[in-house]
């Protein structure tokens, strides 16, 4: 044998032995069916909107739910601070920090300050939700059907043990 022989044999028979060795061996419920039918979808729903309907209605109730107790104490109230509580989001924090010591009667000014951060912190929330309902887009389920109406494809995923300590996910469908 010539020493060029001896080399490209030897290559191949390595390059065999480590493709037995790195492949992965064939399973035999795996079974994949191609139709001509299955080519042609259309999707039902778009698959996404915005603002998120969800987030903007509860966000508008909480903040409206907030928002609409300080007005009226601003309405009501003869201290000049708490004519703060007209501004939306910022009003109770405002009225918080302009509030000077208590002098006479202060049996419920702590009661008070309380009420103005529990109103600060909904009406945050409410403007949070607000905001994010114009960042997080609404999702829709999108259905593919095949041209004959029947789904195009189906898929689950559910909790699976694969040994000792291997937890996962198991995905299962048909394409």
């Amino acid at each position: 044998m010539t020493p060029l022989f001896r080399t490209t044999s030897s290559a191949a028979a390595l390059a065999c032995l480590a493709g037995a060795l790195l492949a992965s061996p064939a399973r035999a419920d795996t079974v994949v069916v191609t139709s001509p039918s299955t080519t042609t979808t259309t999707p039902v729903e778009p698959a996404g909107a915005l603002p998120n309907r969800f987030l903007l209605s509860s966000g508008m109730f909480t903040l409206g739910a907030a928002y609409v107790p300080a007005v009226v104490v601003a309405i009501e109230s003869e201290r000049g601070e708490d004519k703060h509580l007209y501004a939306p989001v910022v009003g109770p924090w405002l009225d918080l920090a302009a509030r000077e010591e208590c002098r006479g009667e202060c049996s419920r000014e702590t009661l008070n300050k309380v009420l103005l951060v529990t109103d600060g912190v909904f009406q945050g929330l409410g403007a949070l939700q607000i905001l994010g309902s114009f960042v997080l887009p609404e999702s829709h389920v999108v259905a593919l059907r095949n041209s004959d109406g029947s789904p195009a494809l189906a898929f689950s995923v559910s909790p699976a043990n694969f040994g000792r300590g291997a937890n996962g996910l198991l995905a299962a469908g048909q394409f």
